[in-house]
């Protein structure tokens, strides 16, 4: 038999096989760059008209919601009832808040438009999924929180009026310091108008619809001894209402009375203000489906990722 070969006590180190070139990475197509700019222009729209409308609804709630509760407690004496009537209505809409919500819709629809065009544009480039799905989660808290003001609006005041209990806003101080500007109240339709005692606060419907709230003070009788009118007079107001109200003009009597409450409503109820929580929940649902969009993007980016 043959001697096995001679091994050298030590092996030199095989050096390693080059690593291949990376490949260049792959320029964008035209219509890549397209999408991203689209899916970009649509984040962008959304922002701005979200910015008009929230700027919109501060300007209108300055105006009809603190103006209205900062009005002074104290009425001047001699005030008519028809210039507390007067005092009662709320600023009409602004020309420079109309001027910035019609661009507000304009870009909304651009927003959706430019979505269509978007889908299958790469994700945004250093927002991880994690941060997107949270801003997505804090705009869908929003538009709840939106839904829900405007269930608490027009849907509790009308299922009140099922059991016969109406909702007033105050914006005037003259009932002060009991029921200041801007407070609720919750009203009743009286049992019997000629059977209201001194005391009570009522709601007198004026001819030309408008409405004023004032405390019973005096009951002036009939030649039968009926209830012929009441004499009225807000609790900050001097002097007593110049004219009686007869019994068929007490539109409902208060029960009950929250602060604030009422220029809140006043506020969200008017017409401005319904186009105003429109909009501005038009916005924020549209950018948190933008942010769901991009999410998705990012997620399958990093699912492919991590299987190559």
């Amino acid at each position: 038999m043959s001697a096995p070969p001679f091994a050298p006590p030590f092996a030199l180190p095989v050096p390693d096989p080059p690593e291949p070139a990376a490949a260049p990475p792959r320029a964008a197509s035209g219509r890549e760059r397209a999408r991203a700019v689209a899916a970009a222009g649509a984040l962008g729209a959304t922002a701005i008209a979200a910015t008009l409308a929230l700027a919109s609804g501060m300007v209108v709630f300055e105006q009809d919601v603190v103006e209205v509760i900062a009005r002074p407690a104290s009425v001047a004496d001699g005030v008519s009832v028809q210039a507390l009537r007067d005092l009662a209505t709320l600023p009409g809409p602004s020309p420079l808040v109309i001027a910035a919500l019609l661009p507000a819709i304009v870009l909304l629809i651009l927003a959706g438009l430019l979505r269509r065009l978007g889908r299958g544009a790469p994700p945004l480039h250093g927002v991880s999924p994690e941060a997107l799905g949270a801003a997505e989660r804090t705009l869908g808290w929003a538009v709840r929180a939106i839904v829900v003001g405007a269930l608490l609006v027009f849907v509790v005041p009308a299922l009140l009026q099922v059991v016969g209990i109406r909702a007033v806003s105050l914006t005037t101080g003259s009932m002060a310091p009991a029921y200041p500007a801007g407070s609720l109240l919750l009203v009743t339709s009286p049992a019997d108008p000629a059977r209201i005692s001194v005391g009570e606060v009522v709601v007198i419907a004026g001819a030309d619809g408008s409405r004023l709230t004032h405390r019973v003070v005096a009951v002036v009788p009939g030649a039968a001894g009926q209830v012929a009118a009441y004499r009225t007079r807000g609790d900050a107001v001097p002097a007593v209402d110049p004219g009686p109200v007869v019994p068929g003009d007490v539109d409902g009597v208060a029960i009950a009375g929250v602060p604030v409450l009422g220029a809140m409503r006043a506020w969200m109820a008017s017409p401005l203000g319904i186009v105003i929580g429109v909009v501005l929940a038009w916005s924020l649902a549209t950018g948190g489906a933008l942010l769901a969009d991009d999410r998705r993007r990012a997620l399958a980016a990093c699912s492919a990722g991590s299987i190559s």
